[in-house]
C-alpha cells in the first residue's frame, strides 16, 4: 500500500494504491474521488451561483434537506442548513490503522445546536471508503432534524449515456410546492409517468422530474445507488443500512438539453420542504420523513462509497449482495462480470 495522506490548508488528501480521495474542511465536502488508472472524478460538480458556491461534490445537508421556514430564514438559516458554510475541525489527521487510512473531523452548528463528528476510512488497496458520522444534540431540548448525503455529479462523467440504478421500493415526484399531497402519484423505478409521457429514470433523457424521491423496503437491510458511465469506463456507488438512510432522492439539472448536474441524495427524508411542512406530513408510504434527537443524545449513521472500472458494454447494476466481509456488484447481464470488494 502506498500510504500517503496530506493536509494542505483546508484540503485533506487520502491515497491508496488504487484511488485518491479529497475532502474540503471548508464545508466538509468530498470533492474528488477517482481511480489512479482512470482519473475521471464523478463528484466534480460545484454550484455556480455566488450564494450557493458552498455546495460542491458530495456535501452534507444538515440539520435539514431543503429550504428554511420564513421565520428561520429571517434568523439566518440557509438552504440545506449551516453545515456546508462552516470550517470543520480536523480532529485526527489521516494515519494508518490496520492497513487502512483513518481520520476524523468535526463541526458544530451554532444556530441549530447540533454537532457532527465524522470518522473516515480508506481501504488499504481497493477504491472504497467508509464513513461513520455521529450526530450529537447540544441543546437542552429535543428537536427534529434531517441529514442527507448529497452526492453531486457533473460532466465529463455525467452525460446522456450515464446509467442510474438502485434497489428502492417506490417513490413520487417532489413538486416542492408546500403541499401535503405530493405522494399521491406513486412512481416505481425505473419507469415513471411525467407530464403525460413515459420516462425512463435510468437515463438522463426526456422530460424528467426535477426532483423525485424513493423509499427503500424496510425488509431490505441495505440500500444502494449507483451511477455508471460505460463509455468512460467508470462506476460510482454507495451502500448503507436502510435503518440509517431510508430514502434516496434524485435531482436533475440540464442546460440547453445538455446534462449539467445530477444528485443521488440518500438520507432520512424524501420531502424537499421546510421542517414545519415535513413535520405536518410526518410519513410517506408509512416511512418517517424526519428524525428526532433528544437533549444530549448521540445518533450514529454510516455508509460505504466505491468506484469501479467497467467495460464499455456494461449494462448497469442489477443488485448488490452484501455479506459480513464482502459486497458483490451484479451486472444487468447474462454474462457474469461480478465486481467484489471488502466491507468494513
Amino acid at each position: 500500500m502506498n500510504e500517503k495522506a496530506a493536509k494542505t490548508d483546508t484540503v485533506v488528501k487520502m491515497e491508496n494504491n488504487s484511488s485518491l480521495l479529497f475532502v474540503n474542511l471548508q464545508g466538509g465536502a468530498y470533492f474528488d474521488f477517482h481511480l489512479k488508472e482512470l482519473p475521471i472524478n464523478p463528484i466534480c460538480w460545484r454550484a455556480t451561483k455566488p450564494e450557493e458556491r458552498r455546495f460542491m461534490g458530495h456535501f452534507v445537508c444538515f440539520d435539514r434537506w431543503g429550504p428554511p421556514s420564513p421565520g428561520e430564514k429571517a434568523n439566518g438559516f440557509l438552504h440545506h442548513g449551516e453545515v456546508n458554510t462552516l470550517l470543520w475541525t480536523l480532529n485526527d489527521a489521516p494515519h494508518a490503522v490496520n492497513g487502512r487510512l483513518s481520520g476524523s473531523m468535526m463541526c458544530s452548528l451554532p444556530m441549530a445546536g447540533l454537532q457532527l463528528t465524522r470518522k473516515l476510512e480508506l481501504s488499504a488497496d481497493e477504491p472504497v471508503f467508509f464513513v461513520t458520522e455521529e450526530i450529537k444534540n447540544l441543546n437542552k431540548n429535543g428537536r427534529l432534524f434531517n441529514i442527507v448525503q448529497h452526492v453531486s455529479m457533473a460532466p465529463p462523467f455525467l452525460d446522456k449515456s450515464t446509467l442510474f440504478d438502485n434497489n428502492s421500493l417506490q417513490g413520487f415526484e417532489d413538486k416542492e410546492d408546500g403541499s401535503l399531497t405530493q405522494d399521491e402519484i406513486v412512481l416505481k423505478w425505473p419507469q415513471a409517468d411525467h407530464n403525460g409521457a413515459k420516462v425512463n429514470l435510468r437515463q438522463f433523457e426526456g422530460d424528467w422530474p426535477r426532483v423525485s424521491s424513493f423509499v427503500y423496503d424496510r425488509n431490505d437491510k441495505y440500500g444502494w445507488v449507483t451511477a455508471c458511465n460505460p463509455e468512460k469506463n467508470i462506476m460510482l456507488g454507495y451502500i448503507w443500512e436502510t435503518r440509517d438512510y431510508p430514502w434516496v432522492n434524485f435531482w436533475r439539472s440540464q442546460e440547453n438539453g445538455v446534462p449539467a448536474a445530477f444528485g443521488m441524495e440518500f438520507g432520512t427524508t424524501g420531502l424537499h420542504e421546510p421542517l414545519p411542512v415535513v413535520a405536518k406530513k410526518g410519513k410517506i408510504f408509512g416511512q418517517n420523513i424526519y428524525e428526532f434527537i433528544d437533549a444530549s443524545e448521540v445518533i450514529s449513521k454510516s455508509f460505504t462509497a466505491f468506484l469501479a472500472k467497467i467495460p464499455s458494454d456494461y449494462k448497469g447494476v442489477e443488485r448488490i449482495d452484501v455479506t459480513k466481509n464482502l459486497f458483490v456488484i451484479k451486472e444487468k447481464s447474462k454474462v457474469s462480470r461480478d465486481i467484489t470488494y471488502h466491507m468494513k
